[in-house]
């Protein structure tokens, strides 16, 4: 009766445990991370008499017990990168170990409360085997209820008990990673082997294998892993407007004077006559008429005029734009090696970086506006240096770029190109 009862409280606990990992999960999807997770794990636990192989990391029992599964699983929410919490619950059995050993048996499970430190984002370590495995620390309490049988005894104990390891978390992918674990655990309490010796209290340590279930927005990573390659985007740095010169005026021509003719009497006569005749009402009249009419013909034949050279202007701007595209964008690069520097979903960071990158190597090459291209994959424009025929060449000028860009690598199209 008393064992069922035991069994029944640690599944109460383990439901527990699932329906508060599920309510902070609802609290995690608004985030832009994956930051809540639920681990499970097996083992087996040491609990050495007299020293061992090992000695105190193998644990510090009266009566030898070793290689004892133990198994369970816990709910972890990070904080940080650096650092998350961790509630596990752990089930397991002592017995001895050898035959002449006293006999007992020992149910227990424990409840803890951890803090978890992975050291890849406490030292803000990149590159390399960081983004496949992250080494990390835990240290905390919790409480342990043992169900403990033996000839003379059978009792339930609980206590206090303080705990502390370290593991290895590798990654598998976006929404669960492996983990291998070695914890050593001190326990206020002399029963855990049924016998009270003159040791003070027993310790046992566990090294347990399991996965870990991470849980948020879908195309992400867990937050303790460093992002995606692909969905990194470089915001550039503004660039200062600069304001366009001011066209200075043209110096005005003013036409110097023509001199006046002179006249003899009988040619004033003839042109005063004339301009008498200019000047009636009716010639007034039609030379009105007519000098409106010139000056609509002149207005339309300047529209006329506008319109044909901004027509042109626009053709010759298209031209210069498809030209220019042609040159800079392709859906399928030329085969050879290239040295892929970004990735953006936004064309207009790519032209940006295209430019930085001339800039940048215009100093070793002779070509280097040819060299940098943008390469249209889906949602993404890659900007790529290149192509190259030798892989040497393309190792060679990805040295250069990489003391600005750390995260430039070399890429070949087409798959199949072999390299030289």
């Amino acid at each position: 009766m008393i064992r069922n009862l035991f069994v029944r409280r640690y599944k109460m606990w383990l439901i527990l445990l699932f329906i508060g990992a599920f309510a902070l999960e609802t609290q995690a999807q608004e985030q832009s991370e994956k930051r809540v997770s639920l681990t499970f794990n097996y083992g087996v636990t040491y609990g050495l008499a007299n020293g061992g192989t090992f000695g105190p990391l193998a644990g510090d029992f009266n009566v030898a017990s070793f290689r004892q599964p133990v198994y369970g699983g816990s709910f972890q929410y990070a904080f940080t990168p650096a650092w998350s919490i961790n509630t596990g619950l752990q089930f397991g059995e002592f017995t001895n170990q050898f035959a002449d050993d006293p006999p007992f048996q020992n149910d227990y499970f424990n409840v803890t409360v951890k803090g978890v430190t992975n050291l890849n984002n406490l030292f803000n370590l990149r590159g390399g085997a960081t983004r496949f495995v992250n080494p990390y620390f835990s240290f905390g309490l919790g409480m342990m209820r043992s169900q403990i049988v033996t000839d003379d005894l059978d009792s339930e104990d609980l206590s206090l008990m303080a705990t502390g390891g370290a593991g290895l978390m590798f990654y598998l992918f976006r929404s669960a990673d492996l983990f291998v674990q070695y914890d050593y655990h001190v326990v206020g309490s002399d029963l855990l082997d049924g016998v009270s010796g003159d040791g003070g209290t027993d310790k046992f340590a566990a090294i347990n294998a399991g996965i870990r279930v991470n849980f948020g927005p879908s195309g992400t990573k867990h937050v303790s892993w460093p992002p995606s390659r692909e969905r990194r985007e470089r915001e550039p740095a503004p660039r200062p407007e600069v304001p366009e010169p001011e066209p200075e005026p043209e110096p005005e021509i003013v036409p110097e004077p023509e001199p006046e003719p002179i006249l003899d009497e009988t040619t004033r006569r003839q042109l005063a006559a004339f301009e008498m005749f200019r000047q009636s009402p009716l010639m007034t009249s039609n030379r009105l008429i007519e000098e409106a009419r010139e000056r609509a013909e002149i207005r339309r034949q300047q529209r006329v005029e506008e319109e044909r050279r901004l027509a042109e202007m626009r053709m010759e701007e298209q031209r210069r734009a498809e030209a220019e595209a042609a040159r800079v964008i392709t859906d399928e690069p030329a085969p050879g090696h290239y040295i892929q520097v970004f990735s953006f979903r936004s064309r207009t960071y790519a032209d940006q970086l295209r430019d930085d990158l001339i800039e940048l190597l215009s100093d070793h090459f002779d070509d280097a506006s040819q060299r940098v291209v943008i390469h249209r994959y889906e949602d993404y424009h890659r900007v790529l240096v290149g192509p190259y025929t030798r892989f040497s060449q393309a190792r060679n000028a990805q040295r250069e770029i990489l003391s600005q860009y750390e995260e430039a690598f070399i890429i070949t199209y087409p798959r199949q190109y072999q390299q030289e």
